[in-house]
């Protein structure tokens, strides 16, 4: 059985609403006495009259598109069902899919996407299980930047972003000046099993810039899940920001550091400064040579190791996101060596050197290795 999101793939605005004005024609003409009912999944009937069918903006503000929406008596606010290609459809069904690839992240980009994007967040989130003290996200605007998270056949969360130079609709003259995730939701039944995480390394992987922005305010369970990334990729505490307005210099704060105040506080179990030196000098490599060169114009230093190779396939206590998919045959060199591993600092257009060279290396391949790393730290 298909469901909406996979009937209105190829279906546009102008089809969809074109079939619900029929249908509200021919409703506008129907004998009361024979009033129609739709049964929800729980087996209810909820009856359609005119009374209690009507329109919804599909993009909050922006009311150029529609959707026809049934209401139950009881709750004139809150859809129950919409009419997609020629039916009634419940809310809940609306969110699912026959297509058995679609799982994981996925960005929007058909008209059934939008549509579940809209359930998503103003039914399920909006008026089901929001908690009181939340402030309620925006519609999403119909080119807006958005991943649907996708589990066993059915829609299960969302998020969406403000890609660095979009407009900042609080500022119609100004862009953001970094990506901005300004939606995040997971549904109350699937939260806690890492839906979040998974959601934030996805933001990680699909935006490349420097510095990543978070919408102010942050709710607690948002810096746990800061959290947990930083404790799994400690090298990128400086990635994450929280941003108010477009980010600029004074409008965001590094989430780091304010996860650090908040365990200094007691408002939030530390986890930042669990990695110690003693937990990383167990893995270190035993240095075999050390070599210093200096002369008035020149400086050079450097801590070599016996192994040299396996220091660097095996130096992940500071590795970042975005190296965590390389592959296994690929030689993965993090951004940043720890300085407990390796220590160079150079001065010079030309530095000649000469050492004792480790047991099994030549000159020659010593010379690259230092070089390399030379660049590395660059």
């Amino acid at each position: 059985m298909e469901f909406p999101v996979d009937i209105l793939a190829m279906l546009s605005h102008e089809e969809l609403e074109r079939c619900a004005e029929d249908y509200m024609s021919d409703l506008l003409h129907s004998n009361p006495d024979e009033a129609e009912s739709f049964a929800l999944s729980n087996t209810r009937q909820v009856p359609i009259s005119v009374s209690n069918v009507g329109t919804v903006p599909m993009y909050g503000a922006d009311l150029t598109h529609k959707l026809l929406a049934l209401f139950a008596p009881e709750d004139p606010f809150t859809a129950v069902a919409l009419y997609l290609a020629g039916q009634w459809w419940a809310v809940e069904d609306v969110l699912k899919t026959a297509d058995c690839s679609r799982t994981g992240l996925l960005k929007v980009k058909t008209l059934g996407e939008r549509v579940v994007l809209y359930v998503l967040n103003r039914i399920m989130y909006r008026a089901k299980e929001m908690n009181k003290n939340e402030v309620p996200f925006l519609c999403h605007h119909h080119s807006d930047y958005a991943k649907i998270l996708w589990k066993d056949g059915e829609a299960v969360g969302f998020y969406s972003v403000k890609p660095k130079g979009s407009l900042c609709s609080s500022f119609l003259t100004q862009r953001y000046m970094l990506p901005v995730m300004d939606s995040i939701f997971v549904r109350k039944a699937h939260r806690g099993q890492g839906h979040g995480l998974q959601i934030l390394e996805d933001f990680v992987d699909s935006f490349k810039e420097d510095t990543l922005g978070l919408k102010f305010p942050l709710s607690h369970t948002m810096y746990k899940v800061c959290e947990q990334y930083l404790r799994k990729y400690p090298a990128d505490e400086d990635l994450l920001w929280e941003v108010e307005g477009v980010g600029g210099p004074f409008q965001r704060s590094e989430i780091a550091s304010k996860i650090k105040s908040m365990s200094t506080r007691g408002k939030i179990s530390p986890c930042l400064d669990t990695i110690s030196c003693d937990s990383v000098c167990s893995n270190t490599p035993q240095i075999s040579h050390f070599f210093m060169y200096s002369s008035n114009s020149q400086s050079f230093f450097f801590f070599f190791f016996l192994d040299v190779e396996a220091s660097v396939h095996t130096v992940n206590e500071l590795r970042r996101k975005r190296l965590r998919e390389d592959s296994e045959d690929k030689e993965i060199i993090p951004e940043k060596i720890n300085r407990l591993f390796v220590l160079f600092s150079a001065i010079a257009n030309v530095i000649n050197f000469s050492a004792p060279t480790p047991p099994g290396m030549t000159q020659e391949t010593m010379s690259k290795w230092v070089f390399r790393f030379a660049l590395i730290l660059k």
